[in-house]
């Protein structure tokens, strides 16, 4: 007695939808072509993540509002890299209160720690975004370890200063005015400016009035 051979559950993982047999090689090459990437490129990138013991910092430059996508591809890859950050305050969205955000501290670049040669950087030029690497009529130029770390420390205290200041003043705390001609007034936070004053909204002629004050003229309301 002759029995219908059914597909077991390996099989049934390599058919479409229709019961046809998938082309693999055809799921590939649209895998590849949504990443952007060739099978080429895959592999000239995964020798970019290789690391060595003369491994430099190298910016890449990148472009416009890509920094963080290739930031992601480069982390995907294995790529050591820095992608300089700082914070800044805002206004949230139907809200009288300021929130934290990023924004790229250099637009256009991207640090990388690679080994210099030509299939670093042959893998990293697939990258959708990026658009070449710093450097001159000999190449790329690395940029000295000492210089990359004071940047670095640079921007991270700048952004520390900010957030303390945020976490010390915060939107709707009530302050006291210690210096100026409203000197004793009491207060409440409205907003912290870019330059890190406070506007505060104070009680005069019973009107609730908005001033701008530096943040060593105020202090808060325990």
């Amino acid at each position: 007695m002759m029995h219908s051979k059914q597909p077991n559950e390996v099989t049934k993982a390599w058919l479409d939808k229709r019961g046809e047999p998938i082309n693999v090689d055809r799921a590939y090459a649209e895998s590849d072509r949504q990443m952007g990437l060739s099978r080429r490129g895959q592999a000239l990138l995964a020798a970019a993540g290789e690391s060595g013991p003369v491994m430099q910092w190298f910016v890449l430059c990148i472009a416009h509002h890509a920094e963080k996508d290739v930031d992601n591809s480069l982390g995907r890859a294995g790529v050591e890299r820095w992608f300089p950050v700082e914070k800044r305050l805002r206004n949230a969205p139907h809200a009288k209160r300021k929130v934290v955000y990023h924004v790229p501290a250099l637009p256009g670049y991207v640090f990388v720690r690679v080994l210099n040669r030509d299939e670093t950087w042959a893998g990293l030029l697939t990258l959708e975004g990026v658009r070449g690497v710093l450097g001159g009529a000999l190449g790329p130029v690395p940029v000295a370890e000492c210089k990359y770390l004071e940047l670095k420390k640079k921007l991270e205290e700048k952004s520390t200063d900010e957030a303390v200041v945020e976490a010390a003043f915060p939107v709707g705390a009530s302050v006291r005015i210690e210096a100026g001609p409203f000197a004793s007034f009491p207060a409440v936070i409205d907003r912290l400016t870019d330059d890190q004053r406070a506007v505060v909204m104070v009680m005069i002629f019973g009107r609730e009035t908005p001033v701008e004050l530096g943040l060593a003229q105020i202090t808060k309301s325990e």
